[in-house]
């Protein structure tokens, strides 16, 4: 009885050390790595939906569902609002909001910021992108993004996208373009 007593109280003190242990070897996804794969595009088109949190309501056209939402850093962008949005007569400018909002990914493996041509020259044009892929989970469907103001986002994918392709250091380039749903938070 004795043998357990001690057996236990051993266990129960080196439990916490084997647990800080551990910690120890995970580290967090570094954006700065770089893409493995042959530069190019990997995909286009990814429909995603984003809620934009607490938002401002920074102009309004209602006869042309059109909407401006002023962002926390001060950045505003003007988005078309989706004819299911049945609650778009409540908002007012000034409001704080959330709104789903469409949008389309990109995903690029880029060369000194560029994609190349066929014959293996760079283009002279830059693409612009926004993100970097952080993490690819193909098992659950997820992509974790960083943006370049640091925030990151993960995503649920779908079958259609070739995650399979993807790897962390690859560019992303989004572009979001039509609110499909507003939740009004009133200031």
């Amino acid at each position: 009885m004795k043998n357990k007593v001690k057996s236990f109280a051993l266990v129960a003190a080196l439990l916490p050390v084997v647990a800080l242990t551990l910690t120890g070897c995970w580290t967090p996804p570094n954006a700065n790595v770089q893409p493995a794969g042959k530069p190019g595009l990997i995909q286009d088109g990814i429909p995603v939906e984003i809620i934009q949190d607490k938002v401002t309501v920074e102009s309004l056209d209602a006869g042309k569902r059109l909407i401006t939402l002023k962002h926390a850093d001060g950045s505003t962008k003007t988005f078309i609002v989706d004819a299911t949005v049945q609650n778009l007569d409540q908002v007012k400018v000034g409001d704080t909001i959330n709104a789903t909002v469409k949008a389309e990914l990109a995903v690029y493996i880029l060369q000194n910021g560029r994609l190349p041509n066929a014959d293996g020259t760079t283009r002279a044009k830059t693409i612009n992108f926004n993100a970097k892929v952080l993490m690819v989970d193909p098992s659950r469907r997820l992509l974790t993004l960083q943006f370049s103001n640091g925030r990151t986002m993960t995503i649920k994918a779908g079958l259609d996208v070739l995650l399979e392709k993807m790897a962390p250091g690859d560019d992303v380039v989004m572009r979001s373009h039509e609110v499909t749903a507003i939740a009004i938070k009133k200031s």
